[in-house]
């Protein structure tokens, strides 16, 4: 596996889907207008640039394309994995930039919660992808983003409260805050790890 053609992938999603990127930062302002919680329009913000880019990848069939190159099906999963990450840190950014300049206030723990619920809901929607059959995977994208919305909505509150009793105890933030996401980190993972056990044997 090369790390260059990881990020050749990576460099490849944001070519791709630069007209759509134009739109990023009106989404995300249109949910700090309509939503009250801080965690749900990290979670939405997060979900924009790689759900976008699935739906292109089954639009264009792209994983036939991919595979004729020279990249491994290890470093074609991989980048979906490691580019998630990526984007996702650089919507917190966007997010709590706006955040700021709107006088609208948030957390560390609305950014903790809203990043780790995303990353859960892309742990267990990345295999789906390759296990249901080409044409569901806006299906897939829609139930994911009501289920942000549905979900969110209905327990950020109670989210919060329980952050801030830990955030009350003796327990350090720090700790607190690092053992929520290794543990997100480690669903993380072993997501990518069935994902490519299935797209490793999959024929195109």
């Amino acid at each position: 596996m090369e790390l260059i053609n990881v990020i050749y992938l990576l460099r490849r999603d944001l070519i791709l889907q630069k007209r759509l990127l134009w739109l990023y930062i009106p989404f995300i302002l249109i949910f700090v207008y309509s939503l009250s919680s801080p965690s749900l329009i990290y979670t939405l913000a997060a979900l924009y640039i790689p759900y976008n880019a699935l739906a292109y990848d089954e639009q264009v069939n792209s994983d036939k394309l991919l595979n004729s190159l020279p990249y491994t099906r290890l470093e074609i999963t991989l980048y979906r994995y490691l580019g998630t990450l990526v984007y996702t840190f650089v919507s917190v950014i966007l997010v709590s930039l706006i955040l700021v300049l709107f006088n609208k206030s948030f957390s560390l723990l609305d950014i903790v919660i809203g990043i780790s619920f995303f990353l859960i809901i892309a742990a267990f929607t990345y295999p789906l992808f390759q296990i249901f059959k080409q044409g569901n995977i806006a299906t897939i994208i829609i139930v994911a983003f009501v289920l942000s919305v549905g979900l969110l909505s209905t327990f950020s509150e109670q989210m919060i409260e329980f952050g801030n009793l830990f955030l009350n105890s003796s327990v350090s933030n720090a700790l607190l805050f690092s053992a929520l996401l290794l543990s997100v980190l480690v669903i993380y993972f072993g997501s990518w790890v069935l994902t490519y056990s299935i797209y490793k044997n999959k024929d195109f």
